[in-house]
């Protein structure tokens, strides 16, 4: 089995003034965090946070999601395989190991960035870690946008002639034997094929690099002409005809259908704020009870909606469920741990509801 990396200065100080240790234990959990960080999906995702920011809703899932297997794993994997822990018993600890998890992740995860960040809700929740991290999952989320947005060099694009690796031996030049030849023969072709798939590899890579910055350029010609027109699609009506706390979430979401590659650019806050969406407060039953019941049905209708990492869409869900304006509150704020009338600047709340559209539509 391969060993892990060498331990970070920041798990190591984080385990260590935790759990006061320094040995061995701190070595195996390293080992776990790391394996589990190497571990790919949503469901991953989902776990770790939910691990991570202890609520009502268990780790594990609910009796209408699949979590529980993924749920296992994390456990057995983030143990380090230590078949004495329990979970149980090492709530706290695992909690800290799915933070650390998380940390891991950043650095290649929009995902996992988007989803500590909607799941912290502007703040509002602060999990007892030995690291913020909301703050660093904030910057994991400013760095991925610069390089998932940085313009392709020329270089990058540049290939050269592959060589054909192949000589005739010295007992073919010697002689004339068909079959001896035929085997040359045989060696060339493979030689030649070798050469023509190292060729169509290389256009390939540049394909892929060619569509992702056309990807990219309409993405921000989209965003661009959206603020030029300073028009809602959907409604018809401008920005300005907006009510201020119906204006986070629709806007929110066009602006993350908008988006193809996720975390999307990093200038979002200031693109919600030129399209009118001010720092004014606006509280969340406010804006979750601005939209009609059907736009919060269709808004919410994904699989992977989340009292913990997606608690706006959740909101949603259960108004369209209920079909009221004055009973979701109580369900929402027992499974997610907010208050209803929790003020937020809009803009605030405009990024938020379109992380989580990223998170839930878009993806990796």
């Amino acid at each position: 089995m391969a060993n892990a990396p060498e331990m970070s200065t920041d798990f190591a100080r984080w385990y260590a003034d935790t759990f006061m240790d320094e040995g061995a234990t701190r070595a195996m959990r390293w080992k776990g965090v790391v394996d589990v960080a190497g571990k790919t999906g949503c469901e991953m995702v989902e776990v770790l946070v939910r691990l991570a920011f202890p609520s009502g809703v268990p780790a594990s899932g609910t009796k209408n999601e699949g979590l529980g297997e993924t749920y296992r794993t994390v456990v057995a994997t983030i143990s380090g395989g230590d078949s004495a822990f329990d979970p149980v018993r090492s709530a706290r600890e695992l909690q800290v190991l799915a933070a650390a998890a998380l940390v891991q992740l950043f650095s290649r995860s929009s995902d996992a960035a988007i989803a500590v960040t909607t799941a912290s809700f502007g703040g509002s929740r602060k999990p007892d870690l030995p690291m913020n991290l909301a703050g660093m999952a904030e910057k994991a989320l400013v760095a991925l946008s610069g390089r998932k947005h940085a313009r392709i060099e020329a270089k990058a694009l540049q290939s050269t002639a592959p060589k054909v690796g192949f000589t005739v031996s010295p007992e073919a030049m010697q002689s004339m034997d068909p079959a001896l030849w035929k085997g040359e023969l045989e060696r060339l072709r493979e030689a030649a094929a070798a050469a023509i798939n190292t060729v169509v590899t290389g256009q390939n890579r540049v394909i892929s690099l060619l569509h992702r910055q056309i990807t990219l350029d309409e993405e921000e010609l989209q965003m661009l002409w959206w603020l030029i027109g300073g028009c809602n699609r959907p409604s018809g009506r401008a920005f300005a005809d907006i009510t201020l706390p119906l204006r986070p979430l629709i806007l929110g979401q066009e602006l993350g259908e908008m988006t193809m590659i996720s975390p999307g650019p990093a200038s979002i806050g200031a693109m919600f704020l030129r399209a009118g969406i001010t720092t004014d407060e606006v509280t969340v039953q406010a804006a979750v009870n601005s939209v009609d019941i059907a736009w919060a049905q269709e808004a919410s209708d994904s699989k992977q909606v989340s009292p913990v990492t997606t608690p706006l869409h959740f909101a949603l869900e259960k108004r369209a469920e209920l079909g009221s304006t004055d009973t979701w509150q109580a369900g929402w704020t027992g499974l997610t741990g907010l208050a209803a009338d929790l003020p937020m600047p809009a803009v605030r709340l405009a990024e938020l509801f379109y992380r989580e559209f990223l998170y839930l539509y878009v993806g990796e």
